[in-house]
């Protein structure tokens, strides 16, 4: 199948969960489908060359499915126009951005929309409970990532070192200070920024303490592969840390797994799906399902 995956970031852009994902999705996607790959600009004044780069992608390499990723607004507009009418288009969400500004026209750009790939049930809800995608597919999908080396073992040693995450951080920061923490702590805002980071502190095995609110519940379980506590609540997150300190046997349960879990991240089988849906996408406007009412 021909894909056309268009991105409006800059691969060096990696301090959120979309931009660490797309550069690593690109190439191995490119395993499995003939891809093009399509890096647009967002300022006003790159509107021009963003439609110019879809529509030569459309005429000389003819996509069965053009995948957009972080456009919103006139981005996106630009590049749904200059896409035509006659691909199908799938979108992944990554973040909230498409309800804030101008999110009337972005539900109504997003109409055309055939397939909506979202990493947590969450994050789509919150776009479904304002009208958005009623028509498209409806595919949850986590955030493939790639395999990364056996969990370093944790030495016995009389200091605790526990990481409070800057989301300033480069990704190769945060992977080089996860390599030897045994406590992440993840902020409480936003948190779909910062699922590939949890993703990433499971693989290194850090035992994971995170807010009980939204998308963050989805991939940490309390007890299970992590530890949550309420948003806001210093003394709870302390109190946790204090457990894991105390108990190595607890630590060890959560850190074994939380590598397990990784397991279901496959980027492999992230691709797999993907690509399913793809096909789901292309069957369903082959057969006119997409231009049909919502139920």
């Amino acid at each position: 199948m021909k894909i056309c995956l268009v991105d409006a970031r800059h691969p060096s852009e990696d301090s959120d969960g979309a931009a660490t994902y797309v550069p690593q999705l690109a190439p191995a996607l490119a395993e499995a489908q003939r891809l093009t790959v399509v890096t647009v600009g967002t300022g006003p004044h790159e509107m021009p060359r963003a439609a110019n780069l879809i529509r030569k992608v459309a005429d000389r390499e003819r996509p069965e499915v053009i995948h957009l990723n972080n456009l919103a607004g006139a981005p996106l507009a630009t590049v749904m126009w200059a896409a035509g009418n006659h691909v199908p288009l799938a979108i992944s969400l990554h973040d909230d951005g498409l309800l804030h500004s101008m999110a009337g026209f972005n539900r109504w750009l997003t109409g055309r929309v055939g397939l909506v790939i979202s990493p947590t049930h969450d994050l789509l809800d919150q776009h479904l409970e304002r009208g958005f995608f009623r028509r498209a597919i409806q595919q949850i999908l986590p955030y493939g990532i790639e395999p990364g080396p056996a969990p370093r073992p944790r030495p016995v040693k009389n200091t605790f070192d526990v990481f409070f995450l800057d989301p300033s951080m480069s990704r190769e920061a945060r992977r080089a200070r996860l390599e030897y923490t045994e406590c992440v702590i993840l902020p409480f805002l936003r948190p779909e920024r910062f699922l590939v980071t949890i993703q990433e502190a499971f693989q290194s095995g850090a035992v994971v303490i995170a807010a009980r609110v939204g998308a963050l519940t989805e991939m940490v379980r309390d007890g299970v592969n992590g530890i949550l506590v309420e948003p806001g609540d210093h003394a709870a997150i302390d109190a946790a840390i204090r457990r894991v300190q105390e108990s190595p046997e607890l630590a060890a349960r959560l850190r074994a797994a939380a590598v397990e879990t990784v397991r279901l991240y496959d980027m492999r089988f992230h691709i797999d799906r993907l690509s399913d849906a793809y096909q789901r996408l292309v069957t369903a406007s082959r057969a006119g399902d997409l231009d049909r009412p919502a139920a």
